[in-house]
C-alpha cells in the first residue's frame, strides 16, 4: 500500500501526531501510549501503509507493524463479528407448533454453517446456542 497524499489523510495524520507529541509532554515517566492514540495509528497505517505513518506520526515501526496484524487477524476470525441473518418463521416467533418443528440456521464469516432441526414441540436455548457457536474455536 503507497502512502496516500490526499488533505484528508495529511491533515488526520498531523493532528495524530500532534496529539502524541502532546502526550509524550505531559505523560507520566514511562507510561505506555493511550489505546485511542494507538487505535487511530492504526486506522491510518491500515490506509496509507505501515511504514509511513508509523515515521509519520513517530512511533515505533514494528509495535505498530504488531497492533495492524492483531487487527487484521482478529477481522478475518470474526471475533467481533456480530450475527448478520437470523430467520424465525411466524409460528415460531408465536409459539403455535409446526409439522417440522423449527429450525436453526448459523453460518460464520470462514463458512462454517450449522442447522439444527426439532422435532415439532421440542425446545431449545437459541441464545445459548448462538453463543457456543461464536466462541472461538481451537
Amino acid at each position: 500500500m503507497g502512502h496516500r497524499t490526499g488533505n484528508g489523510v495529511g491533515a488526520r495524520v498531523r493532528e495524530l501526531r500532534e496529539e502524541i507529541e502532546h502526550w509524550r509532554r505531559t505523560r507520566a515517566k514511562r507510561s505506555p501510549m493511550p489505546a485511542e492514540l494507538w487505535h487511530a495509528a492504526v486506522a491510518l497505517a491500515r490506509d496509507g501503509g505501515t511504514y509511513p505513518i508509523a515515521r509519520a506520526v513517530r512511533v515505533d515501526y514494528e509495535s505498530l507493524a504488531r497492533r495492524v496484524a492483531e487487527v487484521g487477524a482478529s477481522e478475518r476470525a470474526g471475533a467481533a463479528a456480530p450475527a448478520e441473518f437470523v430467520e424465525l418463521t411466524g409460528a415460531q416467533l408465536l409459539g403455535a407448533s409446526s409439522a417440522s418443528g423449527p429450525v436453526v440456521e448459523m453460518a460464520d464469516a470462514e463458512g462454517v454453517h450449522v442447522t439444527i432441526r426439532l422435532a415439532g414441540g421440542a425446545q431449545l436455548d437459541v441464545a445459548e446456542v448462538v453463543h457456543g457457536f461464536r466462541r472461538p474455536r481451537a
